[in-house]
Parts: structure tokens; C-alpha cells; sequence
């Protein structure tokens, strides 16, 4: 705001007259704002312990699901031989396998060579290949076309076939092998190229999928305790139930599929670092924005009286203190690995009662999971409490920019008074000026 403008006759400073008056009147607006910010931490902090529930939430879900008992760890005895990579539905158990011949693609060389990529290798004639009884389009040749590109004719195709073109040490020759590998895959030329300028590419007389190749397409064979099976890749699925075996050389390896548990316990270590993670938040809040907050509280009781209840689950275990979950002197949750390996290792079904619970009767983390549910900032008090905050924060910028205009018009308004005053006063001293001037030049009156 501009300030008042004084004509240098009257001595006052009303700009420090208006600002003592405008700091006084702006003294409500002040108090609008410090409630405002007031609100918005607590909004903030409220948005720090949804993302806390949330962290808590996500392994709670994973240990609640139908699938967290059922993990299973695969391994090769030689990974030379073969590789494995574990799907879904894999059952515990050892699995010998032998590797009698991997997958091949078919591969056909043309029996005749040239110079350079660049020489001609046809200019009339046309060729296409017969895969697995389909045919494709022929590829026909009206001008001169280099090695070069007629290789790059039979590539744009994207068939099931690829060209290449290889220096076997005497000249360069044209390649032809199958995209995939497998008996299905192999393919037959069908070769009417020309070349009036000198030998046009050609391949072996009665070349077939399974005559004059270099290689011919074969399927993997191999057998896993004792089941012959034949794969058209070395990519090897459901041999073994929710195994995928990678197949890269022959000979005899022993796959072992055993239950894993280490999410298990990955997932409980991190319960107990997001629960510690709730109880340093909420001694950091004793003084904070939710120090009053009844929402916080009860997410800490909650969760606390959950894990601490017995639960009836008809199982060996009641209590989580049991598999190793243990609250410290200073409220602090800590995990007996110990306890939780013999828990996993001897009686995982009775584990997972504790977990899940059985008909009618929900488990411990059943329970914290719904807890956390009713509490969580997407549907749960979290939510609501924020809902409630933006409504409050709505009516206070509201308010606040009502003070703010009152406050601008209440201003100017000033700033007319006191400009009104600075001219008056000051014309006032200049016709006190002006009679003592006309005085001193006609002489005194007495």
C-alpha cells in the first residue's frame, strides 16, 4: 500500500500513526492466521499417520492372504545344465531330471557364395518358405537385388523364418533359420530365383525341414522322474508343477521345490518396525498437533490390544508372545527369531490359525487388519478427521479473506483521513504564514 503523501509543513508522520492503527485493527486477522496454521499441522500430522497405518496395513495384508503359506522356493543341483524359475501352484518335493537333447532351430545355408553382401544374388525368379504347412508370400524379384538385400526382403516379412548372412573363411552366404526352435517350426524353400548376371542363390537339392540344413529342428527331449516329456522349447513349463526349467545343456540334475517362508518372516519384521515406527510418532505428538486427538490414541491402543489378547483359534498358539512377538519395558514391539523359526519350521498350520484364525473365529493380524481398516486414512477415522479438518480450513480462508478485505478498505479509508488532515493543517500554517508576512510589511498594529 502507498503511503501517505505529507506536504513537509506539518511535523506529524501519520504513516506511523496508520501502521499503529492498522497493526492494532489487524490484531483479529493474526489470530485467524495462527488458528489457520494451527489447523494445517494437525492436518499434516495426520497425514504422517496414515501413512503409517498404511505401511502397518501392507504386511498384515500379505500375512492375512490365502497364498502366504503356500510360498515355495526352487533350486538346480547344476545350473549348467539347467535353470529354474518358479510360477504359482508349486508343490514341495525333489524332482530328478535328465536332459537326453535340447531344442533346435532349424538353420539352411545356400550352397553357393559370393564375393561381397553387395554382389547381385538374383534378379528374376521369387522364393518363400513352407512352415508347418503355411506358406508365406513370395517374395518376387524383378531387378537386381544384392545378397544384401534379399536378406533384408525376407526380414521384413517378420515370418517365421530370419535371414542372416554369414563369411564362412571363403565368401559370404545366405542363412536361413527359424525364429523359434522345434519340430513345428522347421521349414522348406521354395527357390525360383534367377540371375542372369551369374549364380543366383540356391540351396541344397530336396532341401525339407528335414533335408540338406545344417541343422535340423529338433524338440528338447528329457524325462523328470521317469515321465518322458517332449518341448518344442528349451523353455520347459509344468514338467514340474509350478516350475519353469531352462534348459541349456544335456545331462542329469536334481530340482528342489521346498516351502519358503522367508516372506513370512520379512513381512512379521516389518509389522513390528512400522508398530515401533506408531509409538516414537505418537511420543513425538505428547506436545504436538494430535496431543489432544483421541484418533491417535486409539490407533496405538488398538493395535497394542489386539496383538496382545489371546485368541482361540483352536491351534497351538494364542498369544503372538508365543511365536516370538514381545513388548519391551519401554512399550517397544521386538521379534524372538528363535521362537518364530520353531513356529515355522515345526508347526506352520497352527502358525497360520494364529495368523488367520479358522471358521468363526478370526486370527490375530484378521483382526488388526480389520483394525487398521476402521482407522486408515482411505476410508477409516484417519479419513474422517481429515474430511472434518478441510471443512475447518474451508470456513478459516474464508474468514481470513474477509479480515483481509475489511482490513484494505479500513486502510484507505485512513490514508484519505490523515491526507485530508496533512492538506488541511498545512494550508492552514500557509495563511498563518501569509498574515505574519503582510503584518511585518505594513508595521505593527500597536
Amino acid at each position: 500500500m502507498a503511503a501517505v503523501t505529507l506536504s513537509g509543513f506539518n511535523g506529524i508522520d501519520f504513516n506511523t500513526i496508520i501502521s499503529a492503527i492498522m497493526q492494532s485493527e489487524s490484531q483479529p486477522l493474526q489470530a485467524l492466521q495462527d488458528e489457520q496454521t494451527a489447523v494445517q499441522n494437525k492436518d499434516s500430522a495426520f497425514i504422517s499417520l496414515g501413512a503409517i497405518v498404511s505401511a502397518l496395513q501392507s504386511p498384515v495384508t500379505s500375512l492375512t492372504s490365502a497364498t502366504a503359506f503356500t510360498d515355495v522356493t526352487a533350486t538346480s543341483s547344476d545350473t549348467s545344465i539347467a535353470t529354474v524359475s518358479l510360477g504359482s501352484g508349486g508343490i514341495s518335493g525333489q524332482y530328478d531330471a535328465t536332459i537326453d537333447q535340447l531344442a533346435k532351430s532349424q538353420v539352411t545355408k545356400s550352397t553357393n557364395g559370393y564375393a561381397s553382401t553387395s554382389d547381385t544374388a538374383a534378379d528374376g525368379g521369387s522364393i518363400s518358405f513352407t512352415i508347418n504347412g503355411v506358406t508365406t508370400s513370395a517374395i518376387n524379384i524383378t531387378s537386381a537385388t544384392t545378397l544384401a538385400d534379399l536378406k533384408q526382403q525376407i526380414n521384413d516379412q517378420n515370418s517365421g523364418v530370419i535371414a542372416s548372412i554369414v563369411n564362412d573363411g571363403t565368401n559370404y552366404k545366405l542363412v536361413i533359420s527359424s525364429r523359434n526352435t522345434g519340430t513345428a517350426n522347421g521349414f522348406t524353400i521354395n527357390n525360383s530365383l534367377t540371375n542372369s548376371a551369374g549364380a543366383a542363390v540356391a540351396f541344397a537339392a530336396g532341401q525339407n525341414a528335414t533335408t540338406g540344413n545344417a541343422q535340423n529342428a529338433q524338440n528338447a527331449s528329457l524325462t523328470v522322474n521317469g515321465i518322458d516329456i517332449d518341448s518344442a522349447s528349451n523353455t520347459v513349463v509344468d514338467a514340474i508343477p509350478g516350475v519353469t526349467l531352462n534348459l541349456l545343456a544335456e545331462g542329469d540334475i536334481t530340482v528342489g521345490v521346498s516351502t519358503d517362508f522367508s516372506s513370512i518372516k520379512q513381512n512379521l519384521q516389518t509389522i513390528v518396525g512400522q508398530y515401533n515406527r506408531l509409538r516414537q510418532f505418537y511420543a513425538q505428538q505428547a506436545k504436538g498437533s494430535l496431543a489432544t486427538d483421541p484418533v491417535l490414541r486409539e490407533v496405538v491402543n488398538d493395535v497394542k490390544n489386539v496383538l496382545l489378547r489371546s485368541n482361540s483359534n483352536g491351534g497351538r498358539y494364542h498369544y503372538m508372545a508365543e511365536i516370538g512377538f514381545e513388548f519391551t519395558s519401554t512399550g517397544d514391539l521386538k521379534l524372538d527369531e528363535t521362537s518364530l523359526d520353531t513356529a515355522l519350521n515345526s508347526y506352520s498350520g497352527d502358525l497360520q490359525k494364529l495368523f488367520q484364525g479358522t471358521p468363526g473365529v478370526d486370527g490375530v493380524l484378521s483382526t488388526v487388519k480389520s483394525t487398521l481398516a476402521n482407522l486408515d486414512a482411505t476410508a477409516g477415522m484417519i479419513k474422517t478427521s481429515r474430511d472434518s479438518i478441510a471443512t475447518t480450513l474451508t470456513m478459516y480462508t474464508n474468514r481470513i479473506d474477509q479480515q483481509q478485505l475489511r482490513l484494505a478498505i479500513r486502510r484507505q479509508e485512513l490514508m484519505q483521513e490523515y491526507t485530508a488532515a496533512d492538506q488541511a493543517i498545512a494550508q492552514l500554517k500557509q495563511m498563518v504564514s501569509s498574515l505574519s508576512n503582510s503584518q511585518t510589511s505594513n508595521g505593527s498594529f500597536f
